[in-house]
């Protein structure tokens, strides 16, 4: 397990450079994809509660430590989203489309929800969503677009990123 969440998380620190360093060229509006949220959805859910929250927790904190966010914004935005991603594990069946969109523009939403949660106590210091602005609606359909591809990028690591239980 230990083997597992350093692996995910070394693979959203690298997804988030990624999305820094070459996304720019395919914003919509302004918005680029999040692919560190993308596929920690997918980490969660596949490997339940403890490694979710784990690694968007340490992925959140490298991303603090790399951004001009308070120490913690991004940790715990991370934390929260890979939380209710790994609670639905085992609930259903993840299909190649819909299940992907709709797990992609949910947790940009709950994403959205933690930021102006967070917003309340930093204030201006920190980038939250305006629920009656497209920059959110514009970011949820585009992960929820790119989920379909992540997830089955993802899925030939599944055994380097999602361990049967029992082995480490």
């Amino acid at each position: 397990m230990i083997r597992s969440m350093l692996f995910s998380t070394i693979l959203l620190v690298g997804f988030a450079f990624a999305q820094s360093a070459w996304l720019g060229g395919v914003a919509v509006l302004g918005v680029v994809p999040d692919l560190p949220l993308v596929a920690l959805i997918w980490i969660s859910y596949m490997n339940g509660p403890v490694v979710g929250p784990t690694v968007g927790f340490l992925e959140g904190l490298v991303e603090d430590f790399t951004t001009a966010a308070p120490l913690g914004f991004h940790a715990f935005i991370r934390t929260v989203v890979g939380t209710l991603a790994s609670l639905m594990h085992g609930s259903f069946f993840i299909d190649r489309f819909l299940l992907p969109v709709v797990l992609g523009a949910l947790g940009t939403i709950v994403k959205a929800l933690a930021a102006s949660f967070l917003a309340l106590f930093f204030g201006a210091a920190v980038h939250s969503y305006s629920f009656l602005e497209r920059m959110i609606w514009i970011e949820a359909a585009y992960n929820g677009l790119i989920a379909p591809f992540v997830f089955l990028l993802l899925s030939p690591l599944r055994r380097a990123l999602a361990p049967q239980r029992g082995r480490s």
